[in-house]
């Protein structure tokens, strides 16, 4: 019970461990929510100063182009660059478009002709290279012809990024040429306070005002991991990662600049007060769990205090009616073995009083207790230093007057009470002995009832086997009596001519040539029977495919000649089998004679042979031919006895019969399979022989 509860407290306290973590994740997720959902608000109202800051500082310059295209010098330059401007007049423009641009602040002015050609400029000083057509081809001065205010950013991969502004110069509403302010993106807004990170990009992501100043140039995408984030009123944010630092942005394009606005603010004290909330709402629970489990404990201790003050008067109860009140008998013996105390099942089983039974010993009360058992030895160690109890012995104890019943006897030490040394424990087995009896008297029943259903099955066996061979043999006489039907009958006629020509010797040895064919044909069909009947021999050696094949093929090379038969052979020199030649070649020209047959009336006649190894144990030999094959009806009958597809008359139908009995009697396989020429085939599979080796294998 202690067990148990000490690992029901592990587990409340693993529980509440890993319920603390979760809380403290989920105080802190809240917390970070709540803090992400301030710092965009916050990042809105940047990104809203950082626009009026940019606009404001753009403004700032509206009025430039204008107030050049007052100037009647500039006018003037203008109207005489159509004809050639003099150097005179223009490096006056251009000392004035100076001194402007120092009170104005821009990057550069230009004055520009009607033809796009720049024909004074504000930083003459800096010796700076200008095209003379640099602004022909820009779209602002297309605007400016057109009379429009014209605006215009270009950033160029790897150059500066500017934005200009410009205005149209009229000479009596002809345009003259076009004043243009020049405004360098990346020092446009050079106060920027150093704490506050924003970004301003075009459409193709390339930032060109930015604080800090190492992101201008640069992809917007490529500066930070992002990644989004929902906050708790839905919105979704973007989270940039810099150098293992999360910032909160805020974006938006403006349409009539084509400028993306991006504000950052950094998180890392909202994720730290976050951090902050989880750790300390964890450590809370678990000192408040350490508080519960203490608080737990103590009252723990004071109920198992009292419950243990209640069992030892329980127990002191208990112990005081367990033996009368016990299930089985009890004895309790002194040190000489002699019952000081009975309970009353133990007197109903000995059916004896209890005061009758007290001071005799136990030994008494039993009945042909085996010299050196168990039993004994305990019985004769009482009161010894050597003492050692018995559980659960079988024995023979007495019952009063003259009867007898089986006990199962239990002795051991009561070492933690001094009043009573032993405790004995006997068990009334009668019923269970009866039930034994019982048992083993149905078990012979059944084992009786098994063998005369086996011998009822015997013989009904014996009975199934007799009718099959009686089957057989009808089939047998069948094909034998038509067989030898037809051959007997011309004998008779012959025998008849032969005897009207016995004057004619010539033709008598005629008749007597046909007689001994047809012997001879009597001869091969009994001789079929024979190897049907052929006893297989007690040993088996190694034989080669090679060499059976050959001798098969002198008894059918006249035949295979006169029948244009093509035979292909592709037998390897070290395949050998475990076997006997007479065996190997009664297979092969049983096979081969049934190939022969099914070629009959084909043209272009093949029959192919050849073996190959299966692992390392096995030959496998095949035989094809391009005959008629064999129907799937057919295939389940091959290999029995009397069974042909033959007409009558063509043979008996032992061929294949003889063919598996021989192969099974060759611990090999024999069965039909489809033949790649179109016709029947047969898969033989013998066990390979070991030519490393001459043992015989006795069967």
């Amino acid at each position: 019970m202690l067990l148990k509860t000490s690992k029901r407290v592990v587990w409340i306290g693993f529980a509440w461990c890993l319920a603390s973590v979760l809380i403290g994740i989920g105080v802190g997720k809240v917390t970070k929510d709540f803090g992400y959902q301030a710092l965009h608000g916050e990042a809105a109202d940047r990104l809203l100063a950082s626009i009026h800051r940019v606009r404001g500082a753009l403004n700032a310059y509206h009025y430039l182009p204008f107030l050049l295209t007052q100037n009647e010098d500039v006018v003037a330059l203008t109207q005489q660059s159509e004809g050639g401007a003099t150097a005179t007049l223009a490096q006056k423009v251009s000392r004035y478009l100076e001194q402007t641009n120092l009170v104005a602040g821009a990057s550069g002015l230009f004055i520009v002709n009607h033809a796009g050609r720049t024909v004074a400029y504000s930083n003459w000083r800096d010796q700076q290279y200008t095209q003379p057509n640099e602004f022909a081809q820009l779209p602002i001065f297309e605007l400016t012809k057109r009379g429009e205010e014209g605006r215009f950013y270009d950033n160029q991969l790897g150059e500066q990024a500017y934005y200009y502004l410009s205005a149209p110069i009229y000479n009596h509403s002809r345009f003259v040429g076009a004043a243009i302010v020049r405004i360098e993106l990346e020092r446009l807004l050079p106060d920027s306070p150093a704490d506050e990170l924003f970004a301003i990009s075009d459409d193709k992501q390339r930032i060109f005002i930015a604080s800090p100043r190492r992101w201008i140039g640069q992809e917007r995408g490529r500066i930070a991991q992002q990644s989004e984030v929902s906050l708790p009123n839905g919105a979704q944010v973007q989270m940039w990662t810099i150098e293992h630092q999360h910032y909160l942005t805020h974006k938006v394009r403006l349409d009539d600049l084509g400028w993306t606005f991006t504000t950052l603010i950094s998180a890392k004290a909202s994720e730290r007060y976050a951090d902050l909330l989880a750790v300390l709402s964890t450590a809370g629970l678990w000192i408040l769990g350490i508080l519960l489990l203490y608080l737990r404990e103590r009252r723990l201790k004071q109920l198992s205090q009292q419950e243990t003050r209640a069992a030892l008067a329980r127990n002191e109860e208990q112990q005081r009616s367990i033996i009368s009140n016990a299930e089985v008998g009890l004895l309790t013996l002194n040190q000489l073995g002699q019952i000081r105390f009975i309970n009353p099942k133990a007197a109903q089983q000995f059916n004896q009083a209890p005061e009758h039974l007290i001071g005799q010993t136990l030994s008494e009360l039993l009945l042909d207790v085996p010299i050196g058992s168990t039993l004994a030895a305990a019985l004769n160690s009482i009161g010894k230093d050597q003492f050692s109890g018995v559980a659960g012995v079988e024995a023979v104890a007495l019952r009063a007057p003259d009867t007898q019943f089986p006990a199962l006897i239990s002795l051991r030490e009561m070492q933690h009470n001094p009043q009573f040394e032993y405790l004995a424990t006997i068990v009334d087995i009668s019923r269970r002995k009866h039930l034994e009896q019982a048992l083993l008297d149905m078990n012979e029943s059944l084992e009786h009832k098994v063998q005369e259903r086996t011998l009822a099955l015997q013989n009904a066996q014996q009975e199934l086997i007799q009718t099959s061979k009686m089957a057989a043999l009808g089939r047998m006489s069948t094909a034998i009596v038509h067989e030898l039907n037809q051959p007997l009958t011309a004998m008779r006629t012959y025998i008849a001519i032969s005897r009207q020509l016995l004057s004619e010797p010539e033709l008598l040895a005629e008749n007597l040539t046909l007689l001994e064919d047809l012997t001879q044909r009597m001869a091969v069909i009994t001789a079929q029977l024979k190897t049907f009947a052929y006893k297989k021999p007690a040993a088996v050696t190694p034989v080669s495919i090679q060499t059976a094949l050959a001798q098969t093929l002198l008894l059918l090379r006249k035949r295979l000649e006169e029948e244009h038969i093509q035979l292909e052979t592709e037998i390897a020199e070290n395949h050998w089998v475990m076997g006997d030649n007479a065996r190997l070649e009664q297979v092969l020209v049983n096979l081969l004679t049934n190939a022969c047959d099914a070629l009959q009336g084909r043209y272009n006649k093949q029959i192919q042979i050849a073996s190959q190894s299966v692992g390392s144990d096995a030959i496998c030999l095949t035989i094809f031919d391009n005959g008629s094959g064999i129907e799937e009806t057919s295939r389940e009958h091959l290999f029995e006895p009397f069974y042909t597809t033959k007409p009558m008359g063509s043979g008996l139908g032992l061929g294949l019969a003889i063919v598996a009995a021989i192969v099974r009697d060759l611990h090999g396989t024999i069965q039909p399979i489809d033949s790649p020429l179109g016709g029947a085939g047969f898969a033989i599979t013998l066990p390979a022989a070991n030519l490393n080796s001459d043992i015989v294998i006795e069967e």
